[in-house]
Order: C-alpha cells, then sequence, then structure tokens
C-alpha cells in the first residue's frame, strides 16, 4: 500500500488533493504547489509515530508556503506567507486526523 499524502494550500483556498498542502509557487502568485509527505515508515498508532508525521507536515508546509525564505528588506513574513502556513497545516492535520483514526480502526 502507498502510504503517502499531499500537502496543500494556497494563498487565499485550502486544496486537498489526496491528502494535502500547497502554497504559492511565486511571491504574489496564486499557482499552487504541493508536497508529499510520506508516513509508511511511521507508527501512527504511537506518540512518537503522530509526532514524527507533525514534524514532517510544518516542514512541509513552511517549504511550500516559502515560510523560511526572506524578502529583501525585511525578515518579518507576509501576511499571505503565514495564512498559507495555518490553512496547509490545518488541512494535513486534518488528513492526519482521519489516518490516525482509520489506523486506530485497523484500517
Amino acid at each position: 500500500m502507498f502510504k503517502s499524502f499531499i500537502a496543500a494550500a494556497t494563498i487565499g483556498t485550502a486544496l486537498i488533493a489526496a491528502p494535502a498542502i500547497a502554497g504559492p509557487s511565486a511571491a504574489g502568485s496564486d499557482a499552487a504547489q504541493s508536497s508529499t509527505i510520506q508516513y509508511a515508515d511511521l507508527n501512527l498508532a504511537t506518540p512518537e509515530g503522530q509526532a514524527q508525521l507533525e514534524r514532517r507536515i510544518d516542514t512541509a508546509a513552511r517549504k511550500v508556503c516559502k515560510l523560511g525564505e526572506h524578502r529583501t528588506g525585511t525578515r518579518v513574513p507576509s501576511g499571505q506567507r503565514k495564512a498559507c502556513y495555518v490553512k496547509a497545516r490545518k488541512s494535513a492535520r486534518s488528513q492526519m486526523a482521519s489516518l490516525i483514526s482509520d489506523t486506530r480502526r485497523g484500517g
């Protein structure tokens, strides 16, 4: 079984395309990028496995929403990037909750 999901959220709307996180492909652009998050190697029935998946979600959301990139003249992330990050994490965490629930039911 292929165990991964895509983390996706654009500035303005959240996308879910099989579990997903997406963000802007360029500053000021509404085009979306996505990132696949692998979890086949994790035991989601354990707190450790869940924490590891949470870290992977955070890393993917930061990358897709370009949260760690600095703009010329400021180190403060734009409001759009912050909003993208929040939406991406929310979308992915919702999907993570479904995965954990399925795991607990033996799925």
